[in-house]
């Protein structure tokens, strides 16, 4: 009887770091970023844009690490705004996005290269969204179906918050350029 009874609490305790690793994993499916409407966004998708978006902006200056949350954000408003873009007679091209990350890619001094799949999305997304401001009519509309897309994001990108992505905030990491001081700055008078 013994038996039985340790082999059902050990069967009980190797499920807790299964769960643990699927919560953690978010999604309920390794190498998911996010889930639209039942749609995949993967962690592999989400890199290669944001791999993307730096090669392109390197060479400025003043330009800001991608925050990968931003680039999720894209994907997952994505569809929605070129959905309402089509609808509109607003939506971008192929050849649209492809010649604006030819401008940008000139811009910063970088060869046109063969963009991904992804960072093509990303423009025409851009344009889209950029051709729609200037109809209230479609602005509230692309407003309204994001809020009633059903949205899980993996809890490390962060959180879906009325139709946007809210970041995740992790307190105790610092991130470059942050205004932390160390204690032997601290101890410098």
């Amino acid at each position: 009887m013994r038996t039985v009874v340790t082999r059902t609490r050990v069967a009980r305790l190797a499920v807790v770091p299964l769960a643990v690793a699927l919560l953690l994993s978010g999604c309920g499916r390794p190498g998911t970023a996010a889930t639209v409407d039942g749609e995949r966004i993967t962690d592999a998708q989400l890199a290669t844009l944001v791999e993307d978006l730096e090669r392109l902006t390197a060479s400025t200056p003043d330009a800001a690490p991608v925050a990968p949350s931003v680039a999720l954000a894209t994907f997952v408003q994505g569809p929605t705004i070129e959905e309402v873009g089509a609808e509109a007679g607003a939506a971008a091209s192929d050849h649209q996005a492809i010649e604006l990350l030819d401008g940008a890619a000139a811009q910063s001094s970088l060869e046109p290269w063969e963009y991904s799949p992804e960072l093509v999305q990303f423009a025409r997304i851009a344009l889209t969204r950029q051709a729609l401001q200037a109809d209230a009519a479609a602005s509230t509309e692309v407003g309204d179906r994001l809020a009633a897309l059903d949205v899980e994001l993996n809890p490390r990108f962060g959180t879906w918050d009325a139709g946007q992505v809210t970041p995740a905030a992790w307190p105790w990491l610092i991130t470059p350029g942050s205004d932390v001081v160390t204690d032997a700055e601290a101890a410098t008078p």
